[in-house]
C-alpha cells in the first residue's frame, strides 16, 4: 500500500487485533485525526487516501464486506441502559475523530471514541430507525424517552433513563450543501454546526454520561479515486440505480455488475460496493449513503461523560 495509508504500528493492528476492523479504524484515524482533516485544503487528499485505503483492504482482505456484514446488528444504542443516547444523522467518522479531541479540550469532559458497524443494510435512516425505535422516521417516533430535534434549536430533552435524542444533522446540511454547485469549505461548516448543536443538547439535558453515535456515516466522491469501472459497467450502473441501493432486479445489467464487484446482494436489495460511482445528467451528488462502504457503515461512537469536568 502507498500514501502513507498506516504507519508501522497502525500494520501491526491490522495484522493482531482479534477484530480486523479494529486495525481499520486505528488507519482511519491517522487519515482523519488533525484539525486540517475537513478543511478545504485537505479535505480532497483525506477522502482520497480513504478510498484509496478501502480499494487496497478489499486486495488483502477479500472476505472484508462479508464480514463487516456479519458484524451488523446490536449496535451500542440498543444495549443503552442508562445516560442518553444521541444519534446524529449521517455524522460519521471524519467528524468521529475530531469531536473526541475538541470536546474534550474545550470542556475537560472525559471522551473516548470507538465504532460500531450500521444497524442493516441498506443504510437508509427509514430502515435503521425502524429497527431501533419501530417507526418510520425518527420524526415519527413518540415515546417519552426521545425527542427528534429538526434544526438547530434544542428542546426540552428527556428526563428519563435512558434518553433518546436523534438529530437531522449534519445530514441535513449535507443534502443542501451538496446540491447544484459543491464547495469544500462547506463540510468544515456543517463540521462546527454539528459541534455546536451536540455541546447544546449535552448542556440542555439532565443526565452526564452521552453516548453520541448515528444512523449511517456518508461517501464522498470529491477528487480522484482508484476506482474505475468500464463503459458498459458504467452505463449499466446509472440505468438501473439512482442511489447507492435499490431493490433486487432481474437482466443483464445487474449480473454484470454483481460479477465486476461494483454491487452487492444483501438481502432484498442490491446495494453498491466500495467507493464506484455514477454519472447522470444535471448535478452529480458528492455525498451519498445506503450502500457497502467504511465510511458508511463504520459508525462513530462517542462515549462523554461530563461529571468529571468542573464546568464549561
Amino acid at each position: 500500500m502507498s500514501n502513507a495509508l498506516y504507519s508501522d504500528e497502525e500494520f501491526e493492528s491490522l495484522l493482531h487485533e482479534e477484530d480486523v476492523f479494529d486495525g481499520v479504524f486505528e488507519c482511519l484515524r491517522r487519515i482523519w485525526d488533525n484539525s486540517e482533516a475537513l478543511g478545504d485544503r485537505q479535505l480532497a487528499e483525506s477522502e482520497y487516501r480513504t478510498r484509496l485505503l478501502e480499494h487496497e483492504l478489499v486486495k488483502l482482505y477479500p472476505s472484508l464486506y462479508d464480514d463487516l456484514i456479519d458484524a451488523m446488528g446490536n449496535h451500542p444504542v440498543k444495549q443503552l441502559d442508562t445516560g442518553c443516547g444521541v444519534i446524529m444523522d449521517a455524522l460519521s467518522f471524519r467528524e468521529g475523530f475530531r469531536l473526541e479531541q475538541e470536546l474534550s479540550d474545550d470542556h475537560d469532559w472525559d471522551v473516548s471514541l470507538s465504532w460500531a458497524p450500521i444497524e442493516r443494510l441498506p443504510s437508509e435512516t427509514q430502515f435503521i430507525c425502524r429497527e431501533w425505535f419501530d417507526a418510520q422516521s425518527p420524526s415519527a417516533v413518540s415515546r417519552d424517552d426521545f425527542r427528534f430535534i429538526g434544526d438547530r434549536d434544542v428542546p426540552q430533552l428527556p428526563s428519563t433513563d435512558p434518553a433518546f435524542v436523534w438529530t437531522r444533522h449534519p445530514d441535513q446540511r449535507l443534502e443542501g450543501a451538496l446540491k447544484g454547485n459543491y464547495s469544500m469549505e462547506e463540510v468544515e461548516d456543517i463540521y462546527r454546526g454539528v459541534k455546536t448543536l451536540l455541546e447544546d443538547v449535552i448542556q440542555e439535558s439532565v443526565h452526564t454520561e452521552f453516548l453520541v453515535t448515528s444512523d449511517h456515516g456518508y461517501v464522498n466522491h470529491l477528487g480522484n479515486s482508484p476506482y474505475s469501472m468500464t463503459e458498459e459497467e458504467e452505463e449499466s450502473l446509472s440505468a438501473k440505480f439512482s442511489s447507492r441501493f435499490r431493490e433486487i432486479g432481474n437482466g443483464q445489467a445487474f449480473r454484470l455488475l454483481e460479477s465486476a464487484d461494483v454491487i452487492k446482494r444483501v438481502g432484498e436489495h442490491y446495494v453498491v460496493r466500495g467507493h464506484h460511482k455514477w454519472t447522470k445528467r444535471g448535478a452529480t451528488k458528492k455525498i451519498m449513503h445506503g450502500g457497502l462502504s467504511l465510511p458508511e457503515c463504520m459508525t462513530p461512537v462517542l462515549r462523554i461523560n461530563t461529571s468529571t469536568s468542573g464546568g464549561s
